[in-house]
């Protein structure tokens, strides 16, 4: 697509094709393929390109730098989450040095794909990791509308099976447990500064949505954006004390 905005810049300073090539050093086909095709050139080209013109990089391609940034931040792309392999979860989990943290409804195929997610969790907080896992309330209306969505039963109760799984790393220092009552609009995995995306589709099961493999870093952006998600839900969100229901209220405790 012919890039209108570095034609006008170009008139506007009088200079042609070849002679922007000169003064950024340059062949004269290099800037017939930016005005042309709508290529974007190099940093220091960009640069070079706007001095020449005297305008800013933004007016001739826009926020590229952004956009770069966002592209690198992007690790990679599953179709589906059911398509990574459970030895890349295992690998995560059996990396990560920091922080583990998981924000979903149940993830039940989580410890139906690692061979021991409890001893692995217990593992996790004895060498520092700091583990904070986000579960839906199985009372919750949440959880009761999402389960209507796909079409189902039973998210309640596979909420109580992974919460019973859990049972002998509840308790172990480290580890925080809390019961949400938000919409899930994803679900995520945070392995230090990895984090897995798994979008939501109304009304398909996750295992059947696509997730993203991101990156965090100083110029992320859409990182940090489902961290801040993750705070605001766990802010609100009530610890889990006690498992199973307590007999007396009926609630989870």
């Amino acid at each position: 697509m012919r890039n209108q905005r570095l034609v006008a810049a170009m008139s506007q300073a009088g200079l042609s094709q070849v002679r922007l090539a000169a003064a950024v050093g340059v062949d004269p086909k290099t800037v017939e393929r930016w005005v042309a095709q709508g290529r974007t050139p190099h940093p220091r080209h960009r640069v070079a390109v706007s001095d020449a013109l005297g305008c800013d990089v933004a007016a001739l391609w826009g926020d590229v730098d952004r956009a770069e940034a966002a592209a690198q931040e992007i690790v990679g792309v599953y179709p589906a989450r059911r398509a990574v392999p459970s030895g890349t979860w295992r690998a995560f989990l059996a990396g990560v040095e920091q922080r583990f943290e998981l924000h979903a409804f149940a993830a039940t195929f989580l410890p139906d794909q690692t061979l021991d997610l409890t001893t692995e969790i217990v593992s996790m907080a004895a060498r520092g990791v700091q583990v904070r896992l986000l579960l839906g309330d199985p009372e919750s209306d949440a959880v009761a509308v999402r389960t209507q969505e796909e079409g189902g039963t039973g998210l309640a109760g596979r909420i109580a099976l992974v919460l019973a799984y859990l049972a002998p790393a509840l308790g172990t220092s480290g580890v925080e447990v809390r019961l949400h009552d938000r919409t899930l609009y994803a679900t995520t995995f945070r392995f230090d500064d990895d984090l897995l995306v798994n979008t939501h589709v109304w009304g398909s099961p996750a295992g059947a949505n696509p997730l993203l493999h991101l990156k965090d870093g100083p110029e992320a952006s859409m990182a940090p954006a489902y961290q801040a998600g993750f705070e605001r839900v766990w802010s609100a969100a009530k610890p889990l004390e006690a498992w199973p229901r307590t007999e007396d209220s009926g609630r989870v405790a």
